[in-house]
């Protein structure tokens, strides 16, 4: 079963889309990348597939359409009517979806397609906690699924939110390379422009020779790069939004709750506590050996330690530490708002306390195994 999803809200989708949370093949598909790897490496092997917007969605307890398998961080496959005119709207279905195979398969017609190849990217995705490009081109290539690198872009809205982050990481490059900057010198934004677009770009040259890199290996590297880049910009983003998702645990009022519901509403604020806590401490460890490296390039002049850190380091932990945070921030902000948390019933919060811990795989029978940290508010107070 395919149900319809609203012109409006697809068009918001497609324009104002977070690379952790929507996977834009339709604009994609539209844009025709001119190289082969679009059409001889493709994300999905069905066309129709191919060109689809994929985004993962917190189903709500009161929202009618129950057919996502779990609530929270389901994974939304829409499929346009006309990629090129989002106007028109489209059709979905959720991966895993009661009669998911079924629905998908009479919807598109594979034919002598293999539709195992297509069904395992979707599964893929679906166990991913976000959709950054990173996170998901680093499964996928640990499955050894040979995917074009032009599928693993930042969203327009990322990229312009992290030019002033990135250009300031560029200007450390430019006056290590070049002396301090003379007024009016734009190439650190216009550097940062191409890095974070094409990492190929012959502006870029500059610096593979100061990594002493020969094209190829520099051109995976600048990937790698980009990587440490976002999950740093992420991680100061994240890092004002989970300090208020912790106050907000203070805003729930004990005195509503049944005795033995009060137990486990305590329960669960210190296991997500101890989680959050733990993830932000693995984060900022990650965090800091990229900044070791990194010093050592710009501060000390040596490539080669900043080189062997991007050759060895693909930031899939640490994209998946920051993909649980970004979980619990954005399902806290949707279900626990701050005007809605005082009109909820003690029902509605116990319900949503499940589901957010079942969706990050807590068990409330034992404290989550990567989570021994020192108190969350002094883990988070830098």
């Amino acid at each position: 079963m395919l149900k319809s999803v609203g012109v409006r809200s697809l068009r918001a989708i497609a324009a104002e889309a977070s690379s952790a949370r929507v996977l834009d093949l339709a604009s994609l598909a539209v844009e025709a990348p001119t190289d082969s790897e679009y059409l001889e490496r493709p994300m999905f092997l069905h066309p129709v597939l191919n060109r689809t917007i994929i985004l993962k969605h917190n189903v709500g307890s009161t929202e009618e359409d129950r057919l996502a398998p779990r609530r929270l961080g389901s994974t939304k496959v829409i499929f346009p009517f006309d990629p090129y005119d989002l106007d028109l709207g489209g059709q979905y279905l959720f991966v895993d979806q009661p009669e998911f195979i079924p629905s998908l398969t009479r919807h598109l017609d594979y034919g002598d397609l293999p539709l195992d190849r297509d069904l395992a990217v979707l599964r893929m995705l679906d166990k991913l906690p976000t959709l950054d490009p990173f996170l998901v081109r680093g499964i996928l290539a640990h499955q050894r699924l040979d995917v074009g690198r032009c599928y693993y872009r930042l969203s327009d809205l990322d990229r312009a939110d992290m030019l002033t982050f990135v250009t300031g990481e560029i200007q450390a490059l430019i006056q290590l390379c070049f002396g301090d900057p003379k007024r009016g010198d734009d190439r650190a934004e216009r550097l940062s422009q191409r890095l974070l677009g094409d990492a190929d770009s012959p502006e870029l040259g500059f610096l593979r020779e100061s990594l002493r890199m020969a094209p190829d290996e520099f051109s995976e590297a600048m990937f790698t790069w980009k990587a440490f880049l976002y999950y740093r910009w992420r991680a100061q983003e994240l890092k004002v939004q989970i300090r208020a998702t912790l106050q907000s645990f203070s805003r729930i009022r004990s005195r509503r709750f049944e005795r033995d519901e009060l137990q486990f509403v305590m329960r669960c604020k210190d296991l997500l506590q101890r989680a959050v806590a733990g993830w932000m401490e693995d984060v900022a460890l990650r965090l800091k050996r990229y900044d070791k490296a990194f010093d050592a390039l710009t501060n000390v002049g040596d490539p080669g330690a900043f080189r062997q850190f991007l050759a060895q380091g693909s930031g899939l932990d640490l994209g998946e530490r920051i993909g649980r945070l970004e979980q619990v921030v954005g399902f806290w902000s949707q279900r626990f708002g701050l005007e809605r948390m005082s009109a909820m019933s003690p029902d509605e919060i116990l319900d949503g306390m499940r589901d957010l811990l079942q969706g990050l795989a807590i068990s409330t029978l034992t404290p989550p195994a990567d989570a021994v940290a020192p108190e969350p508010q002094a883990q988070l107070a830098g």
